[in-house]
Parts: structure tokens; C-alpha cells; sequence
């Protein structure tokens, strides 16, 4: 997957650079044209014939440096006119966003509001979830019996751990938290 990374001040940026070299490049053209016809060195055929010769060289030199700054003046039109379809689309795409940035900042507010405040509600609630866990998987691989006669229990005696010894559910929420 292609990934296309566009910032339309660069672009902008670019255009008017290349609008300068255009300049520069005009200008060397214009000096350029006064070598269009050569007189001959002498009044000699040879010498005829290599100024006839030069004088086609820059003709097709005039020829193909118009058609370059056309190309140029093309291409710098069409890289402007790019840069601000980036940044009309740049601005659309975040007028149609911002609706949603607002309901996730709302929704995430929600969510700031359902986590556990304190650290004790947090180690209650890995500890209820880690005790289900338990139950369920005696459950699924030993069967009633085991949930009965080894689940009812465990649970009565961890809850009376707990109950005594508080600084165990900060230990469960540190580690929850990734501080422990």
C-alpha cells in the first residue's frame, strides 16, 4: 500500500520557486534569440554553409525553448492549482471530522467517568474478575463438584484474606495500572 503525503504550503512553495526559475530561464532565452542569424566569416561557401548550419541550430534552440517554457509555465499552473486542491480537500475533511472529534471527546469523557476512581474499587474489580475466571475454568474442567467442594471455599477464605489485609487490593490495582 502506497502512502502519499502531501502539504500544500510546500506545494505552494514549489510553485513560486519554479515561477522564479522561469524568469531566469526566459531571460537567458531572450539573450539567446540575438544569435539567430549569423553572418558568414567570409564570402567563401564553406563559410556560407556553417552559418546557414548555426543559424538552423538556433532556430530549433528558439523552437524548443518555447515549447520548454510553455511545459514549464504548464506545470507550474497545474502544481498551484494542486496545492490548493489539497488544501480545499485538507479543509473540507476536517469540517467533516470535527462533528465526530466532538462526540469522541464526549464518549471519552463517559468512559473517563465508568473507570474505577479509586484504587480500591479497581483491585476489587480485577480481583471479582480474576475470581469468576477461576470459578468458570474449575467449572468447565472439573465440573460441579470441584466448584462446590474447592470454589465455595477458596472464595470464603480469599474473602476473608482481603477483608484483613487491604494493602493486597492496592497491590492487585498497582499491577493493574502498570505500577507495581
Amino acid at each position: 500500500m502506497s502512502h502519499v503525503m502531501v502539504v500544500p504550503e510546500l506545494l505552494t512553495a514549489a510553485a513560486t520557486d519554479l515561477t522564479a526559475i522561469g524568469v531566469t530561464l526566459q531571460a537567458a532565452h531572450r539573450e539567446a534569440a540575438s544569435t539567430l542569424a549569423l553572418a558568414p566569416a567570409a564570402a567563401d561557401e564553406v563559410s556560407v554553409n556553417i552559418a546557414s548550419l548555426f543559424s538552423r541550430q538556433a532556430e530549433d534552440y528558439q523552437q524548443l525553448a518555447s515549447e520548454a517554457a510553455a511545459f514549464h509555465e504548464q506545470f507550474v499552473e497545474r502544481l498551484a492549482a494542486g496545492a490548493g486542491a489539497y488544501a480545499s480537500a485538507e479543509a473540507l475533511n476536517v469540517s467533516l471530522l470535527q462533528p465526530f472529534a466532538e462526540a469522541l471527546g464526549t464518549a471519552g469523557a463517559a468512559v473517563a467517568q465508568a473507570v474505577p476512581q479509586s484504587l480500591d474499587e479497581l483491585g476489587s474489580l480485577l480481583f471479582t474478575s480474576l475470581l469468576s475466571s477461576f470459578i468458570l475454568i474449575l467449572l468447565i474442567f472439573l465440573g460441579i463438584p470441584a466448584v462446590l467442594f474447592v470454589g465455595v471455599p477458596l472464595l470464603l477464605f480469599l474473602a476473608a484474606f482481603l477483608y484483613f489485609n487491604p494493602n493486597l487490593v492496592r497491590g492487585f490495582a498497582a499491577l493493574a495500572n502498570g505500577r507495581g
